[in-house]
């Protein structure tokens, strides 16, 4: 399908867009310094007590079965998640806080993080295994992930009642994608609206490429590792969600790790799933 990014712009209604939250301006600022330290990351979280027990939950969880229980932020950088991927889920939550589902009663939040947790931690594990090359980077691979679907948070919080409509048509039409629902109904789908949101919020470039690169619809898509391996997450954790355990494969990274990887994934997919519920 033909897009018009210019009516995809005046579509989404900038005025009714939340502005960039605080906590995530500034961890974004961190992201680009290269001197920042733990106790920095761990200082600005904790000025935001959701989040921070979101987050000590998260390194709690079975998913990562810490060896002690965390208690703080910073122990759960030290020794749970890492820094950067405490900042990258941190980031996350702050982005999408101000972007609300509620009056849509048929969009599953918990489904919508099962699947930005289960894409960006399954690719941000192939990315460090692959050998195209240098490799993707790991760190921008899991927050493309964790971003990725952004796009169906900010339909539902312009256009829930519309949304709503939407999903009730997929449900009784699901062998047309959802995207195609989207745009018969409300003119935009959300990977333009994901695309769109994170140039309106002035994110890192790759994260608005990679969002428009995730459409099955594109035969443009570039030679990226990093986004042939979020195709490859995205397709598999999709599959798990509903029940079905294909073989992972993925070009680029040796079969028997993707073996143990998908492996794993599923033995911990309770874990993650639990992790959704909690950030729903």
């Amino acid at each position: 399908m033909e897009k018009d990014t210019s009516h995809y712009a005046e579509l989404i209604k900038v005025e009714s867009i939340p502005p960039l939250p605080a906590t995530a301006v500034s961890l974004l600022q961190m992201a680009t310094d290269p001197d920042v330290e733990i106790a920095d990351i761990a200082q600005l979280i904790e000025r935001d007590p959701p989040l921070s027990a979101r987050l000590i939950g998260i390194a709690n969880s079975a998913f990562y079965s810490p060896r002690q229980p965390v208690t703080t932020v910073k122990s759960a950088i030290v020794s749970v998640l890492g820094l950067n991927m405490v900042r990258n889920i941190a980031f996350g939550l702050a982005l999408t806080g101000g972007l609300s589902t509620s009056a849509c009663p048929r969009f599953d939040l918990t489904q919508y993080w099962i699947m930005a947790l289960g894409t960006a931690d399954l690719a941000s594990g192939l990315a460090r295994a692959a050998t195209h090359g240098d490799g993707p980077d790991p760190d921008a691979v899991y927050l493309s992930g964790l971003l990725h679907n952004l796009g169906e948070l900010l339909l539902v919080h312009l256009w829930p009642y519309e949304m709503n409509d939407v999903l009730a048509r997929f449900e009784n039409d699901p062998e047309t994608a959802l995207v195609e629902h989207e745009y018969r109904v409300i003119g935009v789908d959300h990977w333009a609206a994901g695309a769109f949101l994170a140039r309106h919020w002035q994110l890192p470039a790759f994260v608005a490429q990679t969002i428009e690169s995730l459409d099955d619809r594109r035969v443009d898509v570039p030679d990226d590792a990093s986004i042939m391996l979020l195709r490859a997450a995205r397709r598999w954790v999709a599959g798990v969600a509903v029940g079905r355990s294909e073989s992972l494969r993925v070009d680029g990274v040796d079969e028997t790790y993707c073996e143990y990887r998908s492996t794993s994934f599923l033995d911990r997919f309770d874990g993650l799933a639990a992790i959704a519920r909690t950030m729903s």
